[in-house]
């Protein structure tokens, strides 16, 4: 015999309502029912210290299965890796995966021809190669230079991957003869909201539908304070919509200036992320794909080296590290594609 329960309307409303935030959980996040495939397009700035195998390493610490999958040439943009061009890229694409993450050249999305060249029609033949809503286009945010791009003009690295010319080329005014491109991104607060502003206006056109704030996270973690109006002012002008995120973030807790997130060889800081500064991106990561905190993940892979700067990170190190991403993307939200706050584990 079954016991007839007398129904209470306000139970009833709670669990209808837990019913449909499960819902959007599992339509934002299909890993919340399986297992995630993840393919990685980018070049160094993915590979070194495999940034793929970091975010296994933490998915698995919280029982996630993910797997990966990686396009990637050194020194290349993405507009020389979409499917049309790049072989790797066309065949990993004839699998089905959860999330495609594209990663373009490091100071590219910080010249304003380079983007309307590149790197938007980079991410449209990306989002025609794929079958949304299955599968969900995430921009890997990267993060600016040490000191920012030091140097006049900012660089080129693999020639064959720049088919309209250097970026330096791109620049207007040219960066040969005017300062207009120091003043956008000669320091680190000032190029980390170029490449924010570049990155985010493809979520903005609807190219693609998420973004990893892992730049974001690395202001958070060096203690930025502000980013210049001098800056600010030129970045903003060259776009006719209102930029949603008011940069930097504060994440109580996340900040230690003294941390290196950089590779440093001698007296050389490096553009590329050290263990520290992977280990960082692969926490945003996994709270951008999952929609779960990274607070309570597992140390960091050991894929550096001394000779890099590189030495294992205190506990106090690492908890800042996940703080900083949690807190990162929490405050990227819907700017990022996101929805809602990180579930706790």
């Amino acid at each position: 015999m079954i016991e007839s329960l007398p129904l209470n309307p306000s139970s009833i409303m709670s669990h209808f309502a837990a019913i449909v935030v499960l819902g959007v959980v599992f339509a934002l996040h299909p890993q919340a029912a399986h297992g995630i495939r993840v393919m990685f397009v980018g070049n160094s700035f993915t590979f070194v210290n495999d940034l793929p195998h970091q975010l296994i390493n933490v998915a698995k610490s919280f029982g996630d299965d993910v797997e990966v999958a990686n396009s990637t040439i050194g020194g290349c943009t993405l507009y020389a890796q979409t499917p049309d061009v790049d072989q790797r890229t066309a065949e990993l694409l004839q699998e089905h995966w959860d999330y495609i993450v594209l990663q373009d050249y490091s100071a590219l999305p910080t010249v304003q021809a380079a983007r309307q060249k590149m790197l938007h029609p980079a991410v449209q033949k990306f989002r025609s190669h794929i079958d949304p809503p299955s599968t969900k286009i995430v921009m890997y945010l990267t993060w600016g230079y040490h000191d920012g791009n030091t140097a006049p003009c900012p660089t080129s690295d693999n020639q064959k991957c720049f088919p309209f010319g250097s970026l330096a080329n791109l620049t207007n005014p040219s960066c040969t003869t005017s300062n207009h491109y120091d003043q956008i991104a000669g320091t680190f607060p000032c190029m980390g909201y170029a490449l924010a502003r570049g990155y985010i206006s493809t979520l903005m056109d609807k190219e693609s539908d998420m973004a990893a704030p892992c730049g974001l996270a690395w202001q958070v973690v060096r203690g930025v304070e502000s980013i210049p109006s001098s800056c600010k002012g030129i970045i903003d002008s060259q776009y006719t919509d209102k930029f949603p995120l008011d940069l930097p973030f504060k994440v109580n807790g996340g900040a230690d200036p003294s941390l290196m997130l950089y590779r440093v060889f001698g007296t050389s800081i490096d553009k590329h992320p050290n263990v520290a500064g992977q280990y960082l991106n692969s926490l945003v990561f996994y709270a951008t794909l999952t929609g779960k905190s990274p607070i309570g993940a597992a140390p960091p892979l050991n894929t550096g080296s001394p000779s890099a700067g590189d030495r294992p990170l205190t506990k106090a190190e690492i908890l800042t590290l996940q703080t900083a991403a949690h807190g990162a993307v929490e405050a990227c939200g819907k700017a990022c594609g996101l929805a809602g706050g990180l579930r706790e584990h």
